[in-house]
């Protein structure tokens, strides 16, 4: 992690140790196995082969169109790409002496970050900064995800606007 200072790396670290120590055990449904499982998405019918299929993925639809058994195939999701959108205006150049709205930001970007960070996910942003948006690419690991956070972290802050 290069250019991340002390601090804010301790306070990063920090931040992943209380998420994922706290909801990474309450997140059920990730990923089931090998096999397709709840949450699957559906893909393809195929003539239900006994013995070797599930008869609780029996297609019923396509079973009753063609008067022969189907059974639905799934498809796993392996991959995820999340994304977020973090405002970064002059707007949450503003808070207490202890935290301003833009750690706040930064802090729940991290938050979902490392809640989603898994072998195989990405992770991106759309920054609004400014006048522009800004997007940062989804990568995976936790390098890109520290990277991202360092970036939000470091931005520079908005001008205010003209009136």
């Amino acid at each position: 992690m290069t250019g991340v200072t002390g601090a804010s790396e301790r306070a990063l670290r920090r931040l992943e140790l209380t998420i994922v120590r706290r909801l990474d055990g309450l997140l059920h449904g990730s990923y089931q196995g090998l096999l397709p499982g709840p949450g699957g998405e559906s893909g393809d019918s195929r003539v239900y082969v006994p013995g070797e299929d599930d008869i609780r993925r029996m297609d019923w639809a396509v079973t009753a169109r063609t008067t022969v058994p189907h059974v639905r195939d799934l498809i796993a999701d392996r991959e995820l790409e999340t994304w977020a959108l973090a405002d970064l205006s002059p707007s949450m150049d503003f808070g207490t002496d202890t935290m301003e709205k833009r750690d706040l930001v930064v802090a729940a970007v991290g938050a979902i970050g490392f809640l989603t960070s898994r072998i195989g996910n990405r992770f991106g942003a759309y920054v609004l900064h400014d006048e522009y948006v800004h997007r940062m690419p989804a990568r995976g690991g936790r390098p890109a995800l520290y990277g991202l956070l360092n970036s939000l972290a470091q931005a520079p802050r908005g001008r205010p606007a003209a009136e």
